[in-house]
């Protein structure tokens, strides 16, 4: 590694520790974050009322609750739990402590799983040069959305954790572990919809057959403990979210996808159908692309990054799981395609500096928050280029 690339190296490091100090040290680690919301959920369930679960006046409450506030107060207003039932239920233990504290502990949890998903992607580069690993690491940290998904309390970084291990499982042909991983990781569904196709379009049926299993364990689970009716809640909710979503917090505008593309260009009334038509084409896709194992590495890089573009539900924290198909895509074209290898520099400079450089032009809204939405569309296309140069 040259000297110019140690430099860049050691700014990262400094970026890092920049967007690092502020996560560590806040104070309240509640207003306005994810983990208000898991533990709203939370504390539902501890309370016996895991039945009402997806009450939105009854959320209301219990969020205000949490904040010291009354849930008439102008100032207060109601982010929604929208994850499915069974993650209320992992996240019922947090809601037996204090919202302060339970927040801390997650923030703990979430750093640990964040150390591991480096360390995974660590291995993955094991073929890279020391410097070439070094610098996806770097990378990793001195980007933004990564330190933001820790402040924030989301389960972003478990569910990237899930579709790593549920890649390796895939590649390694462990049909079981693959089940599990792929069932853990739908407490957040939207990040993990088309690739879950993948084991249908290669007809793995050992792994379907267990992740069937699975996940009716998990329904009679949920069902006896909330009720069956819950389920329906659940769809219920998403749909309300979905056709209203601004007052929950959902902007379309700040979605990191095709919907947010969507919003600026069809009627209102159309925005969401074509989401789905879009979600659907990318689902027909999916059978067409995994069909065959060849470059699978690519081919489920490809599935990951369509997943993120057309899915309903994307925000600015999410996208940090593009890091397991950026990583998987350097890894083939380092080696097969070096002619495209040329693209990962800027790819590399912009998730670094895209973000300082949109906070000292103030540019935070929108800008600040859907920079990645081109880094992904450029990742789309370099896959995409990979993978049929390979096939031709």
């Amino acid at each position: 590694m040259n000297t110019s690339w140690r430099l860049f190296i050691t700014a990262q490091l400094l970026v890092a520790i920049a967007y690092a100090l502020p996560v560590l040290t806040i104070a309240d680690r509640l207003t306005g974050s994810d983990f208000l919301i898991y533990y709203t959920g939370g504390a539902i369930v501890r309370d016996g009322q895991g039945s009402s679960l997806y009450d939105l006046n009854l959320q209301k409450v219990y969020q205000a609750k949490a904040l010291g506030l009354e849930s008439s107060d102008p100032s207060f207003g109601l982010f929604p739990f929208i994850n499915p039932p069974h993650a209320a239920l992992l996240l019922t233990p947090f809601a037996y402590l204090s919202p302060k504290v339970a927040a801390s502990v997650f923030l703990a949890f979430d750093c640990l799983i964040a150390a591991w998903v480096l360390y995974r992607l660590w291995q993955l580069a094991a073929r890279w040069s020391r410097g070439e690993q070094m610098l996806l690491l770097t990378t990793v940290l001195a980007t933004e959305v990564f330190w933001y998904g820790l402040a924030l309390g989301t389960m972003t970084v478990l569910v990237f954790a899930c579709v790593l291990e549920y890649y390796l499982a895939l590649r390694e042909g462990r049909d079981a572990r693959a089940a599990i991983w792929l069932i853990a990781a739908t407490v957040k569904p939207q990040l993990i919809l088309l690739p879950a196709l993948i084991p249908f379009a290669q007809r793995r049926w050992r792994l379907i057959g267990v992740a069937i299993g699975l996940g009716v364990l998990v329904d009679l689970i949920v069902s006896f403990v909330l009720g069956f009716h819950v389920w329906l809640d659940y769809l219920r909710v998403l749909r309300e979210v979905s056709a209203h979503g601004e007052p929950y917090g959902a902007f379309s505008t700040l979605m990191n996808n095709l919907r947010m593309i969507l919003y600026w260009i069809v009627p209102p009334q159309a925005l969401m159908p074509l989401v789905y038509l879009a979600l659907f084409t990318g689902a027909v896709g999916t059978f067409w692309l995994c069909r065959s194992s060849r470059e699978f590495e690519l081919r489920f890089a490809l599935t990951v990054l369509l997943g993120l573009f057309l899915a309903p539900y994307v925000h600015y924290q999410d996208t940090l799981v593009a890091f397991l198909p950026a990583t998987l895509t350097y890894d083939f074209v380092r080696s097969k395609r070096p002619k495209i290898l040329s693209v990962f520099p800027v790819v590399v400079l912009a998730a670094t500096f895209v973000r300082p450089a949109l906070f000292a032009a103030r540019q935070n809204r929108p800008l600040g928050w859907i920079w990645p939405l081109p880094l992904i569309m450029i990742l789309v296309i370099v896959c995409a280029m990979a993978l049929r140069r390979k096939e031709n």
